[in-house]
């Protein structure tokens, strides 16, 4: 029997039983739907708090990226550090030059959502300004939702 209070006796000698696989498949409505956003002239970006590997290849999948593409694919964190100046503040001149490129977002807390969306929404490099649409799943989502243009609460 092992000694429940010490979590090396109880991590020691183990069996592998199983290895499970996952697969939560997009649904065949979603890759169409994406296409008639492009051809209305709207940019569809994901920003999601799954891996990286993971983001790129459903975002593959769902035509938001297109094989060789030059888009960005970045992490949160990286985008943290990307928008921030020396003292550690957000500048809306960093945003500017990153959120166009910005196709995927992985990795990504609701502050990373929420600053990708209100920089987005500020941003001065098109005369008559963005439009940013936000759909959400979870409360995590709630302050990109009610800073967005349009909120769409799954």
């Amino acid at each position: 029997n092992p000694d429940w209070k010490n979590e090396e006796s109880v991590l020691s000698d183990l069996i592998c039983m199983a290895i499970v696989g996952i697969e939560d498949p997009i649904r065949k409505e979603v890759p169409s739907a994406i296409k008639k956003c492009q051809k209305a002239g709207i940019t569809v970006r994901m920003i999601t708090g799954d891996n990286i590997s993971t983001a790129q290849s459903i975002a593959l999948k769902c035509g938001i990226l297109e094989p060789n593409s030059t888009f960005l694919v970045i992490e949160g964190r990286e985008f943290n550090s990307k928008i921030r100046d020396e003292k550690g503040q957000i500048q809306q001149k960093l945003i500017d030059d990153l959120w166009p490129r910005i196709r995927v977002m992985a990795r990504s807390s609701p502050e990373d959502k929420y600053n990708l969306v209100k920089g987005m929404i500020d941003s001065k490099l098109n005369n008559f300004g963005e439009v940013v649409a936000v759909t959400g799943d979870g409360t995590n989502d709630a302050p990109a939702l009610k800073i967005a243009d349009v909120g769409f609460a799954m």
